[in-house]
């Protein structure tokens, strides 16, 4: 698997997972009045990362907070979901994570998994696992969580959530790496967290913001979780300076 992960294939075959009436997953509470704990630093994006309301997942009674980008019904763009909550979360395999979170509120499901791996990050390290996730249209993507992780630190966030890449190729480990990378406080934390944020901020993946001449072929190759303002702007004026050349 691309990135140095360590990956081993799952049950490729397995049916769509659909959570039966003895493990459905009930809806989080809303949090009154309570503002947005994090945020993805990603000013060159062209979709904004969307912040949902803070809710209390009746099942650990702990907080979460939620960040979309993008659409999952827009095959053609990257989309982004994540899911970060507060204190140890209760064990469960990556692949049920995935399938409960995508059938609470997502109306998805997943058809089959694929390879699965581990890579690190500025938190530490993450599990990831393809997964083919179906809807309104059906997409390959790449569910990450370090809920299971041993050795994190225990100011470090717990988060799951997947990562879906255009034209219908999983997303690169290393892209996930990058998109984790963005993910930072939004100003509604203790003063431990935030001491904790400035070490992890130290660990950051390096090389995540590819060369501009680079981005257009990492974004054929899936490579990139992201298309940014920059990206487009060179591409315009490249075009431009070619036609100009033209005699």
């Amino acid at each position: 698997m691309p990135g140095g992960a360590a990956s081993g294939l799952a049950d490729a075959n397995s049916p769509p997972f659909v959570p039966s009436a003895a493990v459905a997953v009930r809806p989080a509470l809303p949090v009154a009045a309570s503002a947005p704990r994090y945020r993805l630093d990603d000013p060159d994006a062209l979709d904004e990362a969307r912040i949902e309301p803070a809710r209390i997942n009746p099942s650990s009674g702990q907080r979460e907070d939620g960040l979309s980008q993008g659409r999952f019904d827009a095959s053609e763009a990257p989309y982004l979901r994540i899911t970060i909550g507060e204190g140890p979360n209760p064990p469960a395999s990556l692949f049920v994570t995935i399938a409960r979170r995508a059938a609470d509120g997502q109306g998805l499901a997943v058809l089959r998994t694929g390879e699965r791996g581990l890579i690190q990050t500025k938190f530490g390290p993450v599990e990831i696992l393809e997964a083919t996730l179906s809807g309104p249209v059906t997409r390959v993507c790449t569910g990450f969580s370090n809920a299971g992780q041993s050795g994190l630190s225990p100011l470090a966030p717990r988060f799951d959530g997947w990562l879906c890449a255009p034209l219908s190729q999983p997303p690169e480990p290393r892209a996930i790496a990058c998109t984790l990378n963005k993910l930072v406080l939004n100003g509604q934390a203790s003063a431990n967290l935030e001491a904790a944020y400035r070490v992890f901020e130290n660990r950051r993946m390096e090389g995540c913001a590819p060369a501009v001449a680079d981005a257009p072929r990492r974004e054929a190759a899936g490579e990139t979780g992201s298309i940014s303002k920059r990206q487009i702007r060179h591409n315009e004026a490249k075009l431009r300076r070619t036609v100009q050349a033209r005699p």
